[in-house]
């Protein structure tokens, strides 16, 4: 079952202002958020930051504050670099090995 982690608004924006995020980019944050009820997917958590300039190292940082184990985040991580490389896991069907 999909783990729902929950910080307050003004952690989030305190956070963002840290990792030296425009107040311009910390307001589309804020805006996405309260488009989407106050929920979103991780992934796109990870590449809104990243696009806004905050590091890997920050937002691991971030998401291990929540309680967030490593094993979750290098998946979530791995799920964010397929998702820029324009990959999903449905269009990865098979591996093969050559001799």
């Amino acid at each position: 079952m999909a783990k729902t982690c929950t910080f307050e608004k003004s952690e989030l924006r305190r956070r963002l202002k840290f990792f030296g995020l425009s107040d311009a980019h910390l307001e589309e944050v804020m805006s996405l958020f309260d488009k989407k009820n106050k929920r979103m997917d991780v992934v796109m958590f990870v590449l809104t930051l990243e696009k806004y300039g905050a590091s890997r190292a920050q937002i691991t940082s971030f998401l291990e504050d929540l309680g967030i184990e490593k094993t979750t985040l290098i998946t979530i991580f791995s799920k964010a670099d397929s998702k820029k490389a324009g990959m999903d896991d449905r269009k990865i069907q098979e591996v093969i090995l050559k001799s």
